[in-house]
């Protein structure tokens, strides 16, 4: 067995980094009206991992805003030149949601749905071939 992470990332400024051990439990894109403020574009690339197999290094600042679930989503951001790195909800205690396009090597990366792709501005186009959700669909049982 390797010893190698499976990924590793920074913030633009590299205050904040972070190494990942182990592959992610699931991949989506959100066009929620609060991803597309806080990415500053149509939508969020999102790797969900096990919180125990990310490590984290370095202060983030954060923001926490309720999500229409009720759950309470954080984003975690570095203080000094704003990279959004990673986020936390409620509703996923011991996941964290990595930003992916903080991600060194992200060519791993495959949505595996869309969700609130009723929010989706025309000008952004994400894949069609995948699941895609009006809202945030149930959690899998």
């Amino acid at each position: 067995m390797s010893n190698e992470p499976f990924a590793t990332g920074h913030c633009l400024c590299g205050a904040v980094t972070y190494t990942i051990n182990g592959a992610p439990m699931r991949m989506a894109q959100c066009h929620c009206k609060d991803c597309q403020r806080a990415s500053g574009t149509g939508h969020m690339s999102l790797a969900f991992f096990k919180a125990n197999d990310v490590e984290i290094a370095g202060e983030t600042a954060s923001y926490a805003a309720t999500a229409d679930s009720g759950n309470v989503n954080t984003r975690h951001f570095c203080p000094k030149c704003g990279s959004r790195v990673f986020g936390e909800n409620t509703g996923r205690p011991g996941v964290v949601g990595i930003a992916v396009g903080c991600v060194d090597e992200n060519d791993w990366f495959a949505p595996e749905a869309v969700v609130y792709a009723a929010s989706r501005p025309g000008w952004d186009v994400t894949s069609e071939e995948i699941p895609n959700f009006e809202t945030m669909p149930p959690p899998p049982k």
